[in-house]
């Protein structure tokens, strides 16, 4: 049954249902690990009720709150967001208002939205967002134990963010599926005024060759480790539940594990605790947990100088979102083109430094207070990677130097063809007249030939002129 859109109180329930299936699906996945971890912990005096505490505790921080750890190994605040856990549970949260907005009906026949489509999109995703943020503060008051505690506030305010990104991720993943089953060739951010969807287009192509950049680079870095991975698990002995446990845990954080990676193909330097630092100039190694993912980090030493090369990729990533927006915007007025150029860089600049701070975090206040990437030194490498492979594809593509270097390429190769072409005349000349003109050897040979043709032909005269006077002398006698 749809909405007629004549009413507003049916999207805002629509949006406060969606809250709830989404809150019940979150709380049920993370439950059914801490008790799977806690069945099979050897050494553990923890009760379900614990590990219900505990779950509670992992869903604040998947959603990106903190909470105060009072365990002994860790004092004091944790922040530190598994990227995996948050991802699901933005897909989780889209997924529910994904189904919300199909019983809304938004879209009418002939591909377009209807009147009140807007407005309660708008209510669905608000009472969404306001439901599920009251609901993780509830969550995050109930998880506190004398060992952790989450702190309130910031799990509500994570809560209506993630609520937010994955409420309009649900929003126009319905209304796309909508719409292409009456036009199979519409696009979404074909909605949006130019330059905006050919700059929404670009920057999502570039952050999404950074994203599969380095988790490219984060998985050929556990392939390499697979030893000493191998060795942490074994040492920790975990079971076929732990085990499963653990892949989960490494699943959660290895979208973390291929944002610091990234950060190190940009250039920063990414910190594990005090004393721990990796680069792309080498590694200062030191104490850390005993996780097998962690395994797979490089060991203490210096880097070879060659492998700064590596901070090409990510060049060549924000070059490809370049070249779709050059050709995007070709046909728009030279104002608008200059400032979506301009806006290119930038936005990708902020855009990596707001994933990176996701990426950071600590682990209490002891020697892990500091993990993940140092922010200021990953500003200037990024802003000149941005900047300068921006502006390659500029000149290459937008700017008239390719043309008049091809016209001065051009007009070269035509004035050498001509002067090959008339050095070549110039050498036929001679031979030509060496054919026509005789030598004068020959000239010589030919004379002396005619003179004794002359001679014998004389002779040849002269004989029968003898003859006849003979015959007359006779005669006479």
């Amino acid at each position: 049954m749809s909405s007629s859109g004549e009413s507003i109180a049916t999207p805002l329930l629509r949006g406060v249902l969606a809250a709830l299936g989404a809150l019940l699906t979150a709380i049920a996945i993370v439950a059914v690990t801490a008790l799977a971890a806690q069945l099979v912990a050897e050494r553990s005096t923890a009760t379900a009720l614990d590990a219900i505490l505990i779950a509670l505790n992992i869903l604040v921080l998947g959603l990106g709150g903190g909470i105060m750890l009072h365990t002994g190994a860790i004092e004091g605040a944790t922040n530190l967001t598994p990227l995996g856990l948050t991802l699901l549970l933005i897909m989780v949260v889209a997924l529910s208002m994904r189904r919300a907005m199909v019983l809304l009906d938004p879209v009418e026949d002939d591909g377009g939205l209807r009147p009140a489509a807007l407005r309660d999109s708008g209510a669905a995703l608000g009472a969404l967002t306001v439901t599920f943020a009251i609901g993780t503060g509830l969550l995050a008051a109930l998880g506190r134990s004398p060992d952790s505690s989450p702190v309130v506030l910031s799990a509500v305010v994570s809560g209506a963010l993630i609520a937010l990104l994955g409420g309009l991720a649900g929003q126009i993943w319905a209304v796309r599926a909508q719409v292409r089953a009456v036009a199979s060739d519409a696009r979404i951010l074909d909605l949006l005024p130019e330059p905006y969807g050919a700059l929404a287009r670009s920057v999502s192509i570039t952050m999404l060759s950074l994203l599969a950049l380095g988790m490219a680079a984060a998985s050929v870095m556990v392939l390499v480790g697979i030893r000493a991975e191998a060795a942490l698990m074994d040492d920790l002995r975990p079971g076929i539940v732990g085990g499963i446990v653990l892949t989960l845990l490494h699943l959660a954080l290895l979208p973390l594990f291929a944002v610091w990676a990234l950060a190190v193909l940009i250039g920063a330097q990414v910190t594990l605790g005090t004393g721990t630092a990796y680069s792309l100039g080498g590694a200062q190694g030191g104490l850390l947990p005993a996780l097998p993912l962690l395994g797979a980090l490089p060991q203490p030493g210096q880097a070879p100088d060659a492998l700064w090369l590596l901070v090409l990729l990510p060049a060549a990533a924000v070059a490809l979102g370049a070249v779709r927006l050059v050709r995007d915007v070709a046909q728009l007025p030279r104002k608008q083109r200059i400032a979506a150029w301009v806006a290119h860089p930038l936005l990708v600049v902020v855009a990596t430094v707001l994933l990176a701070g996701l990426a950071t975090g600590s682990l209490g206040t002891g020697r892990l207070e500091r993990l993940g990437p140092d922010i200021a030194s990953l500003i200037l490498p990024l802003l000149g990677e941005a900047v300068l492979a921006t502006g390659a594809v500029l000149v290459v593509l937008a700017s008239p130097l390719p043309q008049r270097a091809r016209a001065a390429a051009a007009d070269v190769r035509r004035r050498i063809e001509s002067e090959e072409a008339r050095h070549g005349a110039s050498a036929a000349e001679p031979r030509s007249q060496g054919d026509t003109e005789p030598d004068d050897s020959d000239t010589d040979d030919a004379s002396a030939a005619e003179a004794d043709d002359a001679a014998d032909t004389g002779a040849a005269d002269e004989e029968p002129a003898a003859v006849a006077d003979q015959i007359t002398n006779r005669t006479e006698n």
